[in-house]
Order: structure tokens, then C-alpha cells, then sequence
């Protein structure tokens, strides 16, 4: 067994070193094949920082150190994992990238072929392509692996090849110890790890409502002859980069530390349904509904029991989709028909809110970015 240590240098801003602490660290391992139950894991890459990590602020370079554990032959599997156990021990947070679909449930696989027992689901887990599975259409990404996302943020490798045409180096590299390869398969780890601290970046488009600046009061512009809203957000830290989301009733675009977006809500009529349709009774002839206790008896011989289909208020207002209901729980949820599953906001009264247009802008960008 070799282990590889080298230290890098990196400057990082508040936005990314929230992710990072003395007990977090970063995770991926090269395996032999897709599967726990025929193939082994040679090589385990890790990196945490190092040096004074109280005092790191937003801008500092920051140190890292990683350590690959390298198996140099099949037999030497349990060893790195005997050693990674011993890392662990002052870990409680593992940074990996599809490392909770692929990396620890091979980990434990092979620990429990040696008897060992090993529990990853102990620690906090933060997975990068999990948290950015919604960016694919968004950012226009061909595929949401970590090279293919390292070059759109413009992040330059040295390494070659892939994980899989590096399966047949190292069998070859066991039998030959040749050096050349033997650099393909350190390398390539060596910036899987390091990679996944620059990758740490494209997390502003998944969690923008960590890096908006609530403290800003942003100019609300209305046009009530058009019915749209416009305004300019400010960010604390840049997007990487240019993101635009447009659809019928917004369009929303990110650049460099800003958010400016067009609302065009719907000048119409919608209806709120009632969910306690069963207080109600239905008047066909005047296709109103009466509360039960407000029957009298000249329309009573009329009424029928109110249904959930016609159980409504209609109004005319200026209309938004929810794109997540959740964040609007506290507001009445219109719709056009009863089987319509889109829902929306009435934003007639709102439309000098600064602080209700900015949230409602920000629930656009995280529901289309999650």
C-alpha cells in the first residue's frame, strides 16, 4: 500500500468555505468495476484543510491536504480501508461527487467482505451531483459528470482519461509496476479530489438563497398598461455563469452578481377552492355556493350539497404560478379548473411588495435549479 500526500492552495469565498471545516472531508475512490460484488477498490482520495481554520475568511488561500491511498495490488484493498477507517475517525461530514448512489455503498460492500462494520449513513453527506441533478437542461449540459461540469466552469485537468479506461491500467500496472501508468492512475484521482473543492461553485445556482442579499432593498417598477414587474436584484458573491430562465410568466436572468427579472403575470379571473366544501350548498340555477348556515328557505328548495369541484371563489386579480407550494403556504392558492394541478398567486395587491416580488423571484430560481 502507498500513500500519496500533497498539499494545494485555494481561494475561496464564503459561499464555499460554508461547506468546509476542520471535520469535513472530501471523498472519491477508483474501483476495478461497477459492482461490489466482483470488483475492488485500489485507490481512496481524501482532502480536508488544514492550518488555522478559525481565522480563514471569504478571499484567503486556503490549505488542503490530500492523501491518496493507493492499493498496490488486489490483497492490499483491506489496508486502505483499515486506513480510511482510521481517517474517519475525526470526520463528520463527507463532501464526494454521486458518492451516496455509488462511492459509500461500495465502501461498505467490500468492508463487510472483510467482516468490518462500517455505517456512512452516521455521517452528514453532502453530494454534489445529487444536489445539482436539476442544472442539466438548465445550464445546457450535455451529461452531469464531474469532467463535463469542470469544463463549464472552466476548470482545466491534466488527466486524460476516464475512470473506466483506467480499470485495465491498473490491472496492468499490478503486473508490470509500470511508472507511466501508475501517474494515469495518481493523477487522475489526485484531481477527481481536488476538483471537487473548485466544484464547490456551481452550488450558488442550487443554493442561490444562501448567497442573496437580504439586506438590499431592490427598486420595484410597475407598468400597469403592460401588467409586468421588473426590477434588479443584487448578490453577494458572482454566478459562475450567464444563467437565463424564461418561461410565459417570467424571465429571469443571472449575471455576474445581479438578478434582473420581467414578471408578466395573468390579467384574469381564477377561482380559490374551498376545502371545507361540505359547510357550502350549490345554487345551479345562479352557479353560486351559499354557506349552509345562510339558507333561507326561498333558495333552499333550489341548493344542493356544494362538491369539491364547485366550491369556489372567483376573482379577478393578477395571477403567478407556484412553482413550489411550500413557500407559499401561507397565501391563497388559485387555479383555473379544479383539475388543473398548476397553482397561482394573486398578486394584485403586491406589486410595490419588494420584499414579496424578490421572494417570489428567488422561488423561481431555486425551485427550477433543485
Amino acid at each position: 500500500m502507498k500513500i500519496i500526500s500533497k498539499e494545494i492552495k485555494r481561494q475561496l469565498s464564503e459561499a464555499e468555505l460554508k461547506y468546509l471545516d476542520e471535520n469535513t472531508c472530501l471523498l472519491d475512490i477508483e474501483t476495478t468495476g461497477l459492482s461490489p460484488n466482483y470488483c475492488h477498490i485500489y485507490m481512496i482520495g481524501l482532502s480536508r484543510i488544514t492550518g488555522d481554520i478559525e481565522n480563514i475568511k471569504s478571499g484567503d488561500n486556503i490549505s488542503l491536504r490530500i492523501t491518496l491511498l493507493f492499493a498496490e495490488a488486489p490483497s492490499e484493498e483491506e489496508d486502505i480501508l483499515l486506513e480510511f477507517s482510521d481517517y474517519s475517525k475525526n470526520t463528520n461530514q463527507f463532501i464526494t461527487f454521486n458518492g451516496l448512489t455509488f462511492d459509500f455503498p461500495f465502501i461498505k460492500s467490500r468492508y463487510n467482505k472483510y467482516g468490518i462494520d462500517y455505517d456512512y449513513k452516521k455521517y452528514n453527506q453532502i453530494d454534489i451531483y445529487k444536489k445539482c441533478k436539476g442544472l442539466k437542461s438548465l445550464l445546457k449540459l450535455n451529461n452531469l459528470k464531474q469532467k463535463t461540469i469542470e469544463a463549464f466552469l472552466g476548470i482545466e485537468r491534466e488527466d486524460k482519461y476516464s475512470g473506466g479506461e483506467l480499470i485495465e491500467q491498473y490491472k496492468t500496472y499490478t503486473k508490470t509496476g509500470d511508472k507511466e501508468l501508475y501517474n494515469n492512475l495518481i493523477t487522475h484521482n489526485l484531481e477527481d479530489v481536488q476538483g471537487m473543492v473548485d466544484l464547490l461553485v456551481i452550488l450558488r445556482y442550487t443554493d442561490i438563497v444562501d448567497i442573496i442579499d437580504w439586506k438590499a432593498v431592490p427598486k420595484i417598477t410597475y407598468s400597469d398598461n403592460e401588467k409586468e414587474i421588473t426590477t434588479t436584484l443584487p448578490l453577494k458573491y458572482p454566478i459562475p455563469k450567464r444563467l437565463a430562465l424564461r418561461k410565459e410568466y417570467y424571465y429571469i436572468i443571472l449575471e455576474d452578481s445581479r438578478v434582473k427579472a420581467l414578471l408578466s403575470p395573468k390579467d384574469t379571473k381564477m377561482k380559490y377552492y374551498l376545502k371545507n366544501f361540505r359547510d357550502y350548498s350549490y345554487i345551479p340555477n345562479e352557479g353560486i355556493i351559499i354557506p349552509n348556515k345562510l339558507l333561507n328557505p326561498a333558495n333552499k328548495k333550489n341548493a344542493v350539497p356544494a362538491k369539491k369541484e364547485n366550491c369556489f371563489v372567483e376573482k379577478k386579480g393578477l395571477f403567478l404560478p407556484v412553482l413550489d407550494k411550500t413557500m407559499f403556504e401561507e397565501d391563497k392558492l388559485y387555479r383555473e379548473s379544479y383539475s388543473d394541478k398548476e397553482c397561482y398567486i394573486d398578486i394584485i395587491d403586491k406589486t410595490d411588495d419588494s420584499v414579496y416580488i424578490k421572494n417570489y423571484i428567488f422561488h423561481v430560481i431555486e425551485s427550477e435549479a433543485t
